[in-house]
């Protein structure tokens, strides 16, 4: 017999045996890829500052996110600020570690400071089955993952009752928040717009640093892309002093490029040793 003598590639003919999924590493939780943490909800343009009309569904679409080092994609229907609304009153109960008991919708409409119709009720509805359907993709080089806002919502319209679940990793972005339930009262019990609440709650993600925001940025996170600028630096300067009357903020200033600086309390670190700059 006579052995044929031919060149093997040893990477493909014999390739290393498969790694058991036991003996693999831990895949980590879903809500520990969410790198912006709370940013993702208070601080980009997945509840844009604007009184939506129509709405649309989007199809993995990119979200501007204030700290976001993965992309973010979302899919469903376009939210507003009424959604926010709706969202964080789930999100509170749950921390508070109320069961998802039966809700009155009248009550939980009185708790976000709306007044109790049928016209509210159905408003409500259709925030929590929105909010149900709705997904965000996140994605690096090695892990991709999927994470809903809701994990489970139940409407009962004959008797008026909902029971709704925040999703694990809502909570555990949200739930280390310092602040959450000041921010929620200001949203329920103040009259001001979308604006007014987008940018109370981009404040509260920031932190207590001293800051320099950029108007383009600005402009894009809470989802005014494509607006005229002078218009809409005529629109956020009014209500970033009004947070500040109200006693939100420390302070606001603008500086000669057009930036604003906000100190969020008294004492924070001066412009000059500002680390929060965009």
């Amino acid at each position: 017999m006579f052995l044929e003598e031919f060149t093997l590639d040893a990477a493909g003919v014999f390739p290393p045996p498969p790694v058991a999924a036991q003996d693999a590493p831990a895949l980590p939780a879903p809500g520990s890829l969410l790198g912006a943490g709370a940013s993702l909800f208070l601080g980009s343009d997945l509840f844009p500052a604007r009184i939506l009309r129509k709405r649309r569904h989007l199809d993995r679409a990119p979200l501007s996110v204030l700290w976001g080092e993965r992309p973010a994609l979302y899919t469903g229907e376009s939210l507003d600020q009424f959604d926010m609304d709706v969202f964080l009153g789930c999100v509170r109960k749950a921390l508070r570690r109320e069961r998802p008991v039966r809700r009155s919708q009248r009550d939980f409409l009185r708790m976000m400071g709306r007044k109790p119709s049928t016209a509210t009720a159905r408003r409500l509805e259709a925030s929590l089955l929105r909010l149900a359907s709705a997904r965000i993709e996140l994605t690096d080089r090695r892990f991709g993952c999927c994470v809903q806002l809701m994990e489970s919502v139940l409407v009962d319209r004959e008797l008026g009752v909902f029971r709704a679940q925040a999703s694990p990793e809502a909570l555990a972005a949200l739930g280390g928040v310092e602040g959450l339930e000041r921010l929620a009262r200001l949203r329920f019990t103040c009259t001001g717009g979308p604006l007014f609440k987008w940018l109370a709650g981009l404040i509260l993600v920031l932190g207590n640093e001293a800051c320099l925001m950029s108007l383009p940025r600005l402009r894009a996170l809470c989802g005014f892309e494509g607006s005229d600028m002078k218009i809409f630096a005529a629109r956020v300067l009014p209500v970033l002093r009004n947070l500040m009357d109200m006693g939100y903020i420390h302070c606001v200033s603008q500086c000669p490029d057009g930036r604003v600086m906000i100190h969020a309390k008294e004492g924070v670190r001066r412009a000059a040793e500002c680390s929060l700059v965009w």
